[in-house]
């Protein structure tokens, strides 16, 4: 795990756990992030991408290092979103999620998923062919989708899964921006999860970063960021 900090002189801190296969150097994880240090010193969290235990190298370590921040509030993005979920930290201000990994609409029936993630195999070969430029948004570069991650392990799957399934009640400082039309995660865990007035729709792809709808939306961020979910 990789955390790299932004400051611009900014007396607030924002903790930004990315999404599976982001990394800063990305040119629209870059965009968002410079939105972000007009208001905050960003402590941008990139995930690492083939894990075989959520709690063990995803969410412990952004834990151990959010117990040193002091106050903060906190910003999730997809795998991001579903790691911050489970984040249980004195200083958590306020939470906003995007397109947080809640759950997912694969075309491979329940049972199906399932069968296959209980098998013991820990390296990847199940392909990924849905992280494309459609999917994501239409401002993705091509060093971005070359870098994205093409397979999953079973091991992933599974702990991804509990991830899911064992995910703690929605605080009521969270708020949530998502797109009715992403493909890579289910937008309808976002609305069983968070009442209405609490969400935040934008049109684009799964990425809002990587969405050319992006600059419409980027203050709204950093205002529910700032002020909670009343500044939707």
């Amino acid at each position: 795990m990789q955390i790299r900090v932004y400051d611009e002189g900014a007396v607030q801190d924002c903790l930004f756990v990315l999404g599976w296969g982001n990394r800063c150097r990305h040119r629209t994880v870059q965009w968002l992030i410079y939105q972000l240090t007009t208001a905050y010193r960003v402590h941008a969290v990139e995930l690492p991408t083939h894990i075989t235990d959520y709690r063990r190298e995803w969410v412990g370590p952004v834990q151990e290092y959010a117990a040193d921040l002091g106050r903060f509030d906190l910003l999730g993005h997809s795998a991001g979103g579903l790691t911050a979920a489970h984040l249980d930290a004195d200083g958590i201000g306020n939470r906003v999620y995007l397109s947080p990994w809640w759950d997912s609409d694969f075309p491979v029936p329940g049972p199906v998923l399932d069968a296959i993630a209980s098998l013991p195999i820990t390296k990847p070969f199940i392909p990924i062919d849905t992280l494309d430029a459609d999917a994501i948004g239409d401002l993705a570069t091509a060093q971005q989708l070359a870098e994205a991650p093409s397979s999953v392990s079973p091991a992933f799957l599974r702990t991804v899964f509990r991830a899911q399934r064992s995910l703690p009640p929605a605080r009521d400082t969270a708020a949530a921006f998502c797109s009715l039309t992403d493909t890579v995660v289910d937008p309808r865990a976002v609305g069983e999860r968070l009442p209405a007035d609490r969400i935040r729709l934008y049109d684009g792809g799964h990425e809002l970063f990587s969405s050319s709808g992006r600059e419409d939306t980027a203050e709204t961020v950093i205002d529910t960021l700032q002020h909670g979910p009343d500044a939707l």
